[in-house]
């Protein structure tokens, strides 16, 4: 298993699932925010909740290096997210730079894997 560089000190801009991901209104981010109504029942006021299910998952989901760019190293990870009954697998991207992880991308790819 290849973990996500820096994982412990990973970094999520809350700003990023609240008023992007999360958000119904965003001219872009607006589908993201249907599908994870519908798929997980979350919207902008769980955007805390979503970030901390995603860190804590971290340290066992394996990392996919997809890019190098002059930014840095950019990786997927898809984690299988639970919300009560529900369960959907969530794409995130992040770039690894300077001992630094950041978020750069999530939205939802499907169903778990396995049933809960």
């Amino acid at each position: 298993m290849v973990l996500l560089p820096y994982h412990a000190q990973a970094k999520i801009d809350i700003r990023k699932l609240r008023d992007y991901v999360l958000n119904p209104q965003h001219p872009e981010g607006r589908h993201k925010a249907r599908v994870f109504l519908s798929a997980l029942g979350l919207t902008a006021q769980d955007s805390e909740w979503l970030a901390a299910a995603i860190i804590e998952q971290l340290p066992a989901t394996d990392a996919i290096p997809t890019d190098v760019s002059p930014w840095g190293t950019l990786f997927r990870v898809d984690i299988d997210i639970v919300r009560g009954h529900r369960c959907a697998k969530v794409r995130t991207g992040w770039l690894c730079r300077n001992q630094s992880t950041t978020l750069t991308t999530c939205f939802i790819v499907g169903e778990c894997d396995e049933t809960l």
